[in-house]
């Protein structure tokens, strides 16, 4: 029954990352190339700034207070500065110098607000510093002229339209329908009340407001250079190249030789696959293990052996071992771990009472059909030597798994028997 598939390990994406890291190194460079490529394709932008202070517009130019703020609706203001009217004008006053249209100009500004201010904060935008700054300034003038213009309109409206009701009174005065007393004196009334708006309007403060702070030119682009958009390159090939590297099929899937054993960090390995014979290499193992001449009663002397799942393998590793051993004249038990319960072994198994039966006896237990890597590990600490069996085409990340959950407890590996793959000792043997 194959080995169910265990999830990932920190070792394993650390492993994948060393093993990768020219296809992470080369999707940063890429990033790298392409965001500095991509700060000369952009084109450079440049942002100026020029402050406003509102002008409440009111009859009492000069008693007037702090509440007749109220009277200003700031983001009636700033719809106002960044309207097509204003900007139409900006594109009067940058005339000769710069040909901008209204439409890039409302593109081009944002109107900021500080808060509980009559501020109007005017950035713009430009291909270059000194258009910044012509532009912020245009934007600013034009947007006064245009609050001026509205607000003289409104009042020549006004005045035209009192003058015209005053008109009316007078003749009304002269007809014979108000000859009255009480007719002439309300005709008087509304003359009188109309005098006093004629006078609040002809005292009316047309003063839109000033600029407070005129734009400087900028020394910095406002646009992302080369340092900032190769540097956000490299994250981004960064990104791109991890996932990569973690997903990328790996080459050597198969440990393919003893230099892909040494490359996991085993430090004794057997390469048995010129062997055509696999008992010559068990031989040789068996031979390799440090096993004491003689074991105490103390207790038992446990071999773990591990393999990969094989098909078409009537006997398993475990059992080969055992079988070497006995002809080097040494009795072994064999124990196929795959058959006892899981959960036991995550409990302690071996638990002292079986150890005590197995007294000075050698134990090989073979985990080759244990469906857990943890149980492997447990059962490793619990043993006085582990040996691995794998051939040339077994899964090297399984193993690079094994190794590093082995290596986090402290557990060295005794020995590694690498064999040919299945079909190519059958070949031999034929």
């Amino acid at each position: 029954m194959p080995t169910a598939p265990q999830p990932a390990q920190l070792t394993d994406i650390i492993g994948s990352l060393r093993r990768h890291w020219p296809v992470v190194a080369i999707m940063a460079i890429i990033g790298l190339i392409l965001g500095v490529a991509a700060s000369f394709a952009i084109p450079a932008k440049y942002s100026a700034t020029t402050t406003v202070s509102v002008n409440p517009m009111n009859s009492q130019t000069l008693s007037a207070s702090v509440d007749s703020a109220r009277s200003v609706s700031m983001p009636t203001e700033k719809g106002l500065a960044t309207s097509r009217k204003a900007a139409v004008a900006a594109a009067e006053e940058l005339q000769p110098r710069y040909s901008i249209d209204a439409d890039r100009i409302v593109k081009s500004t944002r109107v900021e607000i500080p808060e509980d201010s009559l501020i109007l904060t005017i950035h713009f935008t430009g291909s270059s510093p000194q258009q910044a700054a012509a532009g912020a300034d245009a934007v600013a003038k034009s947007y006064l002229l245009v609050r001026r213009t509205d607000a003289a309109s409104e009042i020549d409206r006004l005045v035209k339209a009192a003058n015209a009701q005053i008109a009316e009174i007078q003749a009304d005065a002269r007809k014979q329908a108000y000859a009255s007393p009480i007719a002439q004196r309300s005709l008087r009334i509304q003359a009188d009340a109309l005098g006093t708006k004629l006078a609040e309007l002809t005292n009316f403060d047309l003063n839109p407001g000033q600029i407070m702070g005129s734009a400087e030119a900028p020394t910095q682009r406002s646009t992302p250079g080369p340092v900032a958009l190769g540097l956000a390159g490299v994250f981004l090939g960064l990104l791109a190249g991890i996932p990569i590297a973690l997903l990328r099929k790996e080459e050597d899937s198969e440990i393919g030789g003893v230099d892909g054993l040494h490359a996991i960090g085993d430090q004794i390995v057997l390469d048995g696959t010129k062997d055509s014979n696999r008992a010559d290499t068990w031989d040789i193992a068996a031979f390799m293990l440090k096993i004491p001449t003689e074991i105490g009663v103390d207790g038992p002397f446990m071999i773990m052996v591990d393999a990969e799942v094989g098909s078409g393998r009537s006997t398993t590793p475990g059992q080969e071992l055992v079988d070497a051993l006995s002809r080097r004249g040494r009795a072994a038990r064999f124990v196929d771990a795959g058959a006892i319960n899981e959960g036991k072994i995550s409990r302690g198994w071996p638990a002292d009472k079986k150890r005590i039966t197995w007294a000075g006896e050698v134990i090989v237990i073979d985990t080759t059909h244990l469906t857990s890597d943890a149980n492997k590990v447990a059962l490793a600490t619990r043993s006085d030597a582990v040996l691995l069996a794998r051939s040339t085409a077994d899964d090297a990340a399984a193993l690079r798994r094994l190794s590093g959950l082995l290596k986090s407890k402290g557990v060295d590996v005794a020995l590694t028997a690498l064999f040919p793959p299945r079909q190519d000792m059958l070949a031999a043997n034929r």
